[in-house]
């Protein structure tokens, strides 16, 4: 009788080791699959914390790009006095702010034009390249009215309207549309008095421009 209950005794031992065994072989299994767990989701968080800063950079450099794009349009521009012939300035109107290079290529006189009358002295033709610096396109027509007087005279004529030199051959209008980049080259013509020294403007002090050109040349430069 001894002998048996030694035996059960041993055997119940037994089991509740192989219990015991069980239980501590499973909770390092769980304890590795919640450390997995635990590091998987911080991985997310990370990736998505890494997600998020990228699009901000994005939308930052979009934002600053946007920005510099704007001053770089806004950006006031000094009025371009005393040029001479072969020189170039930059013009821009107001209000609509057009802003465009106008550079004065030549300067000669007519004494008769093709179908046109002559009413002052002489014909004084300037030929000039206009170009659009802007970002948005616009009819050449649209630019600012230049200008001719003597040397500070402060008195200016405006040019010959383009409807009276429809049928002067030799006279290139400026006119059609202009997309950013593009150039045109075209001549004002001028009814005017002869004179020793001329001032060729695109807007003077008491023009409503925002920058204004000026260009500076004698009668012994006009051919």
């Amino acid at each position: 009788m001894m002998k048996k209950n030694s035996l059960l005794s041993m055997f119940l031992v037994l089991i509740i080791c192989l219990i015991l065994a069980a239980c501590s072989d499973d909770k390092p299994n769980e304890e590795a699959e919640q450390t997995g767990a635990e590091q998987t989701e911080t991985d997310s968080n990370n990736t998505d914390t890494s997600n998020e800063n990228i699009q901000q950079e994005s939308e930052d450099g979009t934002a600053t790009e946007e920005k510099d794009e704007e001053t770089s349009n806004d950006e006031y521009v000094e009025h371009q006095l005393g040029l001479k012939i072969g020189e170039t300035g930059i013009v821009v109107s107001s209000p609509d702010k057009l802003k465009y290079e106008v550079t004065l290529n030549e300067v000669s006189y007519r004494d008769e034009l093709e179908n046109v009358s002559l009413y002052g002295d002489t014909f004084v033709l300037v030929d000039v390249t206009v170009k659009n610096v802007d970002d948005r396109a616009f009819d050449a027509t649209d630019i600012f009215e230049p200008g001719l007087g003597g040397l500070d005279s402060n008195e200016y004529v405006p040019p010959i309207g383009s409807q009276y030199l429809q049928d002067a051959s030799e006279i290139q209008l400026i006119e059609g549309e202009l997309d950013p980049g593009d150039s045109i080259n075209g001549t004002y013509v001028f009814d005017i008095e002869k004179t020793d020294n001329y001032n060729f403007v695109f807007g003077h002090a008491a023009d409503q421009i925002t920058t204004r050109a000026e260009w500076e040349f004698s009668e012994g430069e006009v051919k």
